[in-house]
Formats: structure tokens, C-alpha cells, sequence
């Protein structure tokens, strides 16, 4: 349904009344900004009756940083404070919560600090400790030194508190009778050790991080009704069984001797040994049911990079048999992998498990001298990969593994991946996989696309499924039970039946669901997948708007939510509110089951009202249950009562959490982060239409001062970066600038207007869209009367920030400009190694021909078939008709835009005499990360700001510049010292 256009849309957000007179706020100043405190972890108990959460300090340093774990009795607002708290997790049951303290070391020359505010603080040791106020350990004569990190476990009901030290991680049993809690590593690790997994590099693809290996530790099993606490030494792997009956681990000791597989009853306490060696264990895993094991027992090889592994299942605890698969001779010049994790089969029949090839040992002796040896890098054009990409994802390739099955009946081996087949996705349920082999399509910047083939896992016969099928959001893959694979081909959802072969086109009734908002080359994608129905027999699937039931038979489509959003121009879309239990079977299939015998929840946003909120279909009626001017996360729900907890946000109100019952509409704040916000200045945010000069209708959101007089014309900040309507209603953290992408809260706290517009592309001329659609809500703006013409800045950052140079050099409705790590020279930027060079190497390696010809950067087109648009659509071609002063920063270091972009557009606007200043941040990439930094760049945004836009005096760094040799020195050189 097209959109019916009004003539113009304005709505005001006014917030709640200020708690403090106006005439006694103030302005919010940098030095303001490490006041505030975000949410890292929130949840709500079992029962509905409590809430733990935790904060922390922002823009500070993590030592500075004074995290808080805080526990709220939902009923009566109670709430207990723990000091240096975090990471908070309630039991399965609600009655108790653990999280870890970490006190801060003592100030030099300092006899202590603060502790844990609660009843019932913990001090270090391991006793169990009465439910008594802790006593206060500040500064002073006698006092004690702050104790030790610790893992505490609180009573809710009690208040008790029971700690352990140098603990580094705690999971509870799924029925809360146990929690087990995992010592740190000592420094150096034990003798059976092995190292720690490496992650995978910076911007690489994922995958192949590491050997799987974990490090062995003590563990500590306290019994939660008797305050027993069990030690098991030397452990690596341990996992409690799904009904959490059971607990199994291995052990990684010194003495090898001691090694093996054992099995904890829970009820009893009795050990059971499963299996003893001197071999070294991995990769423990529990079957579906939780009543079999699975492990990688081998020996290092010497001098050779992989482990000599054996697969051995325990295929039911009840029954003493165990199967075992040798690795040597199941594929030569394979090894079974501890570096890929085991999985059982639905049924318990197959385990999954990866292969590797064995390799030598890397050589960790120095690299002779290239006087000797020759160090060189072979680039060839018929390569499938790029040799800077091949870089970049090096760790991952030498980690890859092939996925394979073992039958535990049969005692036999079975093949499914290899390198004609990497990619395997095996069914939850079921006999089948589907592999996909991209190998025919490898390009640099075509879309990707692979060929299909079903797989028996029973047998590892393949048979071909898919030629040349796109894949990303055009592929849904195998449906919960099996049965099907669900793909998206010549514009309509398709189902394969995996034991037929039979194909079949879905929803033939119903509306077309390709994503009509796509606005990149190349083929539309489908809007995408809510999930399936919990008997499998149907797709669930997004429309624009509404939310669409597709059987996978090929039977009619039905409108889940009965057209409304279509109607109303409200986007629906199904949510999960209610926690899926783990310590059952089918945990995996239940994540992407949607059951439509229950009523289901959907999440509403206003596509042109920006409003939000939640409505529930029970049976045939869809009812709205909230939907206004405001921003909700999703809600989740207690696992055994109708509570729910949330957040609720505006532009003036922090996503403090929310607890609410099913209605959603009674629900009441159980947070107050941050109640400093009240003494500052702040503002509220005007929605508004506009039209460009090509035609298409767009929104943009204006935010006044608090102190704004209608009539008012204020000295404006415009920033923008594709579309951000969407988030009228996100509060705005004051935060230290990591780059030019967006305009600081401080900005209207401190009298300016600010004005975010949407970006409409089109295939070829992004720039000028961009500067189309600048240009047309600027000049809106100035229409209705906000801003004063003569003092407007904008500003953007790295694809925003290309856009930005490119609107300095051609349009003259800005007085300042500010561009940070942006592309100036689309000619020669198509051709480089997308986030990489030889002293650079943090991004994907890849180069930049996908990102120009499909991807952000909506060209289409390659710069030689027209390169008059490159160089139009290029900010360095126009630099002579600049007429407004540049801020240019850029991070030397930058991974994704390379810094000579910001330095050749700097040399340009040098040489042709115009007005800039660039500031260049040695070490860092392509946004800030140093804390100094990010300050920094903070105040000369608004020094460089404050001078062009309000007249104020410019700073010295501007008008006298940094000498280099004066960098590291306070500024006090004569005036007759210039750069």
C-alpha cells in the first residue's frame, strides 16, 4: 500500500515536567559526561518478585569505572547495593543471585576504600557469613586493605552472603541445587594446560578461533540447601546435564596418570569414573537428553601443530558400553579436532564432530635475515581470495574445520564437509544436512552466491539441491524438524522437502516480500524470517508491515496480523517474551519455533509517527496493548509468573527498566540511573516532512533547546548518516565523541539546534543524494523558522563523512564543515585493500569493489565504465569552490578508510588556499578509542563550532597551531613561532 502523504507532520515530544525550576538548571559541559551510568545486565527472577542489575560509569577509564550490581524487591522497592559489583545472574528458581566483586586497588599511599554498601557484604575467605550489616572500610588509621575479587552468592530471601576468592566464572544447576564455580587459572597455567583459544582477527569472517582447549583449574560444587561445598581439582571441561541431575567434567592434571571422564551424581555425591588415561581430554558434550557424553581424548604430536585425538561416547550413562572412533585412519592426514566443538544428533544416534589437517608446528624461531631468505608475497589476479584478505583471515583458514558424523549404533565413520564442501548445517532433527558450496561464484564484489546439496547424515551421500542460489537473507535453511529447507528464488519463498526432493512455491495468495525499502544494486532481498511454526509445518515471515503465515506445503498464505499494519502504516513483528528453558530437550528447535496455539506478542512501530509499542494476537483478534511516543526493548518474561521486564525510553527519559505485567500498560520504573540528568539543560525533538529536489519524501528530527522560543533563530548543527528518523525516541548518552557521527548532547544543553534529516539513494550519485537531501531539510528548516541561516554547520563521518566533504565543496548553505575519516577520491579508493595495507591490518583485507558496486556505496557501476561520475561525485574534484572552513579529523591507523584520504583532502585544500584544520590521532583507527582522545576531540568540536556559529573567539590550536616539537608541552611559545 503506497504511503498517503500529508502536508506536513510535526510532533512535538514534551517531556514530563522538569523536577528542578528551569533558572536552576544548567548546561551540561564535557566535564558532566562522567557522571553517567549505563545498564550492562539486567533480569528479573523466576517468580516475578526481583530484579538485578548492573551499571556502570561512562566515558572513564574501566578502573574508574565503579561498577554496581544493585537487587530491587519488585514489590516493596527495596533495593540492595553492592559496590564494585557485576556480572549478576539470578538461580533458576529466583531464590538466589551470584555475581562477581572486584574492589578497586587502594589509592598509592592509601590505607583502603569503600566496600560493598549491603546488608550482608561478604568479606574475603570462603565462610559462609550471617546476614549483618557490612562494616565500612574508608580511609583511616587501622583500617584493613581492600580485600580480594571475590564471587558472592546472595540468599534473597535471607539476605545470607557467601563468598569465594579468585573465582572466574559461576553457572547454576538448572534446578538450582548446585553452583559451580571455576577458579582462576594461576599465572603460567598448570603442566597439562593448554594455551588459551586466540580470537579470531579484527574484521576477518569469524570462525577458527582457537584449539577449543580449556585451560585447567580448580572448580569449586557448592550444594546450595547445605552450604557443602565439593572440590575438584584440575579440571577443564565441566557441564552440568540439561535436567540438572548430573554433573560431568574432565580432568587436566600434571600427573596424567589422574586424567579422564567422570560423572558427579548431584543427589548423592558419588563420583562415577568413565573413562581414565593419560590422555589429555576436550571438548566434553551432553546429548539432547542429558543421559550421554561425548569427549576428545588424544596426545600432542611432536613437532606437529595438531592433536592426535579419539572421539569417545558414552551413548547412555545408565549402560556401561562406550563407542570409541580412532582418529588416525578416518581420513589420512586428518585429525579429529579439538578446535571444532561435538555435537549429538536429536536422537542420540550421531555425534558431530570436526576434522583437520595435520601440519608442522609453526616455526617460532626468528626469521632469518631477507639478506639470506627472501620475504616476499605473491599477488596474482586469478586468485580466489585476495592475498590481503587471505592476511587477515590466515588464523581462520589454518583453523577450519570439516564437519563429520559417527554412528555410535553402527560404529562407523561417515563424510559430509570437505574442501569441495565446507559449509554443512546440519538439521536439529532429523537424517539430513544441507551443504553449500560457494566455491563456482567466489568473487570480489558479485553477491554471494552458492550451490545447494543435500546431505544423509546416515550415509553422507550427497545429492545436488540448488544451482547458483543466492544466499544472506535469501536463504531461511532447515526448518526446525527437518524437513524442509526454506530459500527465497525468483521472488517468491520456496520449500524443498529434503527426503522427496520435492519443491514448492509458498504464499502464492499473498503480497510480494521483497524488500521494497532496498535501496542497494543488485538483486532485492526478501525482508526476512520471524521464525517457524512449533509443528514445522509453516514459515513465519515479514511483509513491509505485517507479519505473514506461509505453509510450507505450498497451501494458501494467511495475514498473521490481519493486515493492520498495512492499514495503519505500523510495522509489526513477532517477539519472544517468554524465555526458552534449556534444561529441556528441543531447547535448540524451540529458539526458532513460534507456537501460534498460544497467544503471540508482536513489537508495533509507527513507520511515519515514530511511535512504539507491543500488541498480542489471541486467537483472531490482534489488540494493541501500548503504543505511543516512546522506545521500548523487548520484553522478557519471568519464567514462572507474568511479569515482565523492560526498558521504556525517550529523547528526555534514560531506558531505565520497567516491570509490567502482561498488559504492558501498568508498568513501573525499578531503576533510577541517572537522577543528575535533572539539573541540566536538555530539550525536546520535533519530527518534521520534507521534500528533495528529486522528488522523494523523507523525515528528519529537529531537537530544541530547553530554553527555545518559538520564533527563535538559533545558530544550528546538522549531522546525518543514511536514515535515523527511526530514532526520534532514543535518549541521547552524553558520551566523548569517537569521530564526527553525531552531534553531542552537549550541543543543545548549550543553546544550539540540531537537525538529523533522512538520506534517500539512488543507484550512482549517492553523494548528491546526500547533498540533495542536506540541502532540501536544511532549507526546510529555515523555512519553519529555527534556524538563522547564516550559522549553520554540518558534519558527518566515514560514510557520512564523504557525504560532508562532498556538500562543503558544493553547496553554500554552511557556514562550517566538519568530516571525519572519509572517503574524498572514489577513483582510486575502488581499487584499495578494503581495511588493510602492509602497515594497517585490521580490517577484512578484502578490497573495495563490493562496497562500490553493491554495497554502501550504491555506485552500480565501475569507475572505468563511467569514470566522469567517480570524479563528479569525488569531494578532492570540487576543493576549489570551498568556501566554508574544514574540520578534518582522521585516525592514522584507520583500518577502513585510509588516512591519505584525510590527509590528500587536507594537501588539496591546502594548496588551493582554503580555510581548514585536520586532526590526526597517531595509533588510532577508524573511531577514537583512547579516552584522551575522545575528549580532545570533544572540545575542539565545539571550540571549532562555537568560533564559526557563534562568533566566539577561536581558539589558539586554530588561530597559532601546534608546532610539532611544542606537542607534548604546554603552549607557551612566542607568537612568532608558526608551523
Amino acid at each position: 500500500m503506497s504511503r498517503v502523504w500529508c502536508p506536513l507532520v510535526l510532533a512535538v515530544l514534551l517531556a514530563p515536567a522538569p523536577m528542578l525550576a528551569q533558572s536552576a538548571k544548567k548546561p551540561l559541559t564535557v566535564s558532566d559526561y562522567s557522571k553517567w551510568r549505563s545498564i550492562d545486565v539486567s533480569a528479573i527472577s523466576a517468580d516475578g518478585q526481583w530484579v538485578v542489575y548492573a551499571t556502570r560509569l561512562t566515558n572513564t577509564l574501566p578502573a574508574d569505572a565503579k561498577p554496581i550490581v544493585r537487587v530491587r524487591n519488585v514489590a516493596t522497592g527495596d533495593e540492595t547495593e553492592i559496590l564494585h559489583a557485576s556480572q549478576p545472574q539470578f538461580s533458576p528458581d529466583g531464590k538466589w543471585v551470584t555475581y562477581l566483586v572486584e574492589p578497586p586497588a587502594p589509592a598509592r599511599g592509601g590505607r583502603g576504600g569503600d566496600s560493598s554498601s549491603t546488608a550482608g557484604g561478604a568479606p574475603a575467605g570462603g565462610a559462609q557469613n550471617p546476614s549483618t550489616p557490612g562494616a565500612p572500610n574508608g580511609a583511616g588509621a587501622g583500617r584493613a586493605p581492600m580485600p580480594p575479587r571475590r564471587w558472592e552468592l546472595r540468599e534473597l530471601a535471607t539476605g545470607t552472603v557467601r563468598s569465594w576468592q579468585d573465582i572466574q566464572s559461576a553457572t547454576f544447576a538448572s534446578t538450582s541445587t548446585h553452583l559451580l564455580l571455576r577458579r582462576r587459572p594461576a599465572s603460567g597455567a598448570s603442566a597439562g594446560a593448554a594455551p588459551a583459544a586466540s580470537a579470531p582477527a579484527a574484521g576477518g569472517r569469524g570462525g577458527g578461533a582457537g584449539d577449543g582447549s580449556v585451560r585447567a583449574t580448580d572448580v569449586l560444587l557448592h550444594e546450595l540447601a547445605t552450604n557443602r561445598t565439593t572440590f575438584l581439582g584440575s579440571v577443564a571441561d565441566a557441564a552440568f546435564n540439561k535436567a540438572g541431575t548430573q554433573l560431568a567434567y574432565t580432568v587436566d592434571a600434571a600427573v596424567r596418570d589422574g586424567n579422564g571422564l567422570f560423572v558427579l551424581d548431584l543427589a548423592t555425591n558419588a563420583t562415577r569414573v568413565v573413562d581414565n588415561d593419560s590422555l589429555r581430554y576436550s571438548r566434553l558434550a551432553w546429548n539432547d537428553r542429558g543421559t550421554g557424553l561425548a569427549v576428545l581424548k588424544g596426545r600432542d604430536v611432536e613437532r606437529m601443530r595438531e592433536r592426535d585425538n579419539r572421539l569417545l561416547v558414552v551413548p547412555d550413562l545408565a549402560q556401561p558400553k562406550t563407542a570409541l572412533l580412532e582418529g588416525r585412519g578416518v581420513s589420512p592426514g586428518f585429525m579429529i579436532s579439538e578446535r571444532a566443538p561435538l555435537s549429538f544428533s536429536d536422537d542420540g544416534q550421531r555425534v558431530f564432530f570436526g576434522l583437520i589437517p595435520q601440519s608442522p608446528a609453526a616455526d617460532t624461531a626468528r626469521r632469518k635475515s631477507t639478506d639470506s631468505v627472501p620475504d616476499v608475497d605473491v599477488w596474482r589476479t586469478a586468485d580466489d581470495r585476495i592475498q590481503s584478505a587471505q592476511m587477515i583471515q590466515q588464523e581462520a583458514d589454518r583453523n577450519r574445520t570439516f564437519r563429520h558424523a559417527f554412528d555410535v549404533t553402527a560404529q562407523r565413520y561417515i563424510t559430509m564437509a570437505d574442501s569441495n564442501l565446507r559449509d554443512v548445517d546440519v538439521a536439529i532433527t532429523g537424517p539430513w544436512a544441507v551443504g553449500r558450496d560457494e566455491r563456482p561464484y567466489l568473487s570480489d564484489y558479485e553477491p554471494a552466491t552458492a550451490d545447494f546439496y543435500r546431505i544423509d547424515t546416515r550415509t553422507g551421500q550427497r545429492t545436488p539441491m540448488l544451482k547458483k542460489q543466492l544466499v544472506g537473507r535469501h536463504v531461511a535453511g532447515v526448518t526446525p524438524d527437518g524437513r524442509y529447507f526454506v530459500y527465497f528464488r525468483d521472488a517468491k519463498w520456496q520449500s524443498y522437502e529434503l527426503a522427496t526432493g520435492t519443491v514448492r512455491t509458498l504464499g502464492g495468495n499473498a503480497p510480494s516480500f521483497l524488500d521494497l525499502q532496498e535501496d542497494h544494486p543488485g538483486p532485492r532481498p526478501p525482508y526476512g524470517v520471524a521464525g517457524f511454526t512449533k509443528d514445522s509445518s509453516a514459515i513465519v515471515v515479514h511483509h513491509r508491515f505485517d507479519e505473514w503465515v506461509l505453509p510450507l506445503d505450498g497451501s494458501a498464505a494467511r495475514n498473521l496480523t490481519n493486515g493492520v499494519g498495512t492499514r495503519d502504516n505500523v510495522v509489526y513483528r513477532w517477539i519472544r517474551v517468554a524465555p526458552v528453558d534449556s534444561s529441556v530437550s528441543r531447547g535448540a528447535r524451540a529458539l526458532r519455533e513460534i507456537d501460534l496455539t498460544q497467544p503471540v506478542t508482536f513489537s508495533m512501530y509507527g513507520e511515519y509517527t515514530k511511535k512504539a509499542g507491543f500488541a498480542r494476537m489471541s486467537g483472531s483478534t490482534l489488540s494493541t496493548l501500548v503504543f505511543g511516543d516512546a522506545a521500548y526493548t523487548t520484553p522478557v518474561r519471568a519464567t514462572k509468573a507474568d511479569a515482565y521486564l523492560f526498558t521504556r525510553q525517550t529523547y528526555r527519559e534514560f531506558p531505565d527498566l520497567q516491570v509490567a505485567d502482561a498488559s504492558f500498560t501498568n508498568g513501573r520504573k525499578v531503576s533510577n540511573v541517572n537522577p543528575q540528568q535533572a539539573e541540566y539543560q536538555w530539550g525536546r525533538r520535533v519530527l518534521f516532512d520534507y521534500v528533495t529536489r528529486r522528488g522523494d519524501k523523507l523525515q528528519g528530527m529537529i531537537t530544541l533547546p530547553e530554553d527555545y522560543k518559538d520564533g527563535e533563530k538559533r545558530p544550528t548543527l546538522v549531522n546525518f548518516y543514511e536514515k535515523n528518523s527511526q530514532n526520534l525516541n532514543r535518549y541521547p548518552m552524553p558520551s566523548y565523541s569517537t569521530g564526527m557521527g553525531s552531534i553531542p548532547a552537549e550541543a543543545t544543553s548549550r543553546g544550539y539546534i540540531t537537525m538529523v534529516p533522512d538520506i534517500a539513494f539512488h543507484t550512482g550519485s549517492s553523494h548528491s543524494d546526500m547533498l540533495d537531501a542536506v540541502e532540501a531539510a536544511t532549507k526546510k528548516l529555515i523555512a519553519m523558522g529555527y534556524a538563522d541561516p547564516k550559522k549553520i554547520g554540518v558534519h558527518g563521518h566515514s560514510y557520512g563523512g564523504e557525504g560532508a566533504a562532498f556538500i562543503g565543496t558544493r553547496s553554500k548553505l554552511f557556514a562550517a564543515v566538519g568530516m571525519g575519516a572519509g572517503v574524498t577520491d572514489l577513483f582510486t579508493d575502488f581499487s584499495q585493500s578494503w581495511g588493510w595495507s602492509y602497515q594497517v591490518q585490521g580490517g577484512s583485507g578484502d578490497n573495495g569493489n563490493e562496497y562500490y558496486m553493491t554495497g554502501q556505496g550504491r555506485w552500480g557501476f565501475s569507475p572505468w565504465e563511467k569514470p566522469e561520475v567517480y570524479h563528479y561525485e569525488s569531494a578532492l574534484t570540487h576543493v576549489p569552490e570551498v568556501s566554508a572552513p574544514f574540520l578534518i579529523m582522521h585516525g592514522t591507523a584507520d583500518p577502513t578508510v585510509s588516512f591519505s584520504e584525510g590527509m590528500n583532502f587536507y594537501n588539496a585544500l591546502r594548496y588551493n588556499k582554503k580555510e581548514a584544520v585536520m586532526l590526526a590521532y597517531p595509533g588510532e583507527g577508524h573511531g577514537l578509542r583512547g579516552l584522551a582522545n575522545r575528549r580532545d576531540l570533544t572540545v575542539r568540536y565545539f571550540e571549532f563550532f562555537d568560533h564559526y556559529l557563534k562568533g566566539a573567539p577561536a581558539p589558539k590550536w586554530m588561530t597559532d597551531g601546534v608546532p610539532f616539537i611544542l606537542k607534548d608541552r604546554p603552549v607557551v611559545a612566542a607568537p612568532s613561532i608558526r608551523p
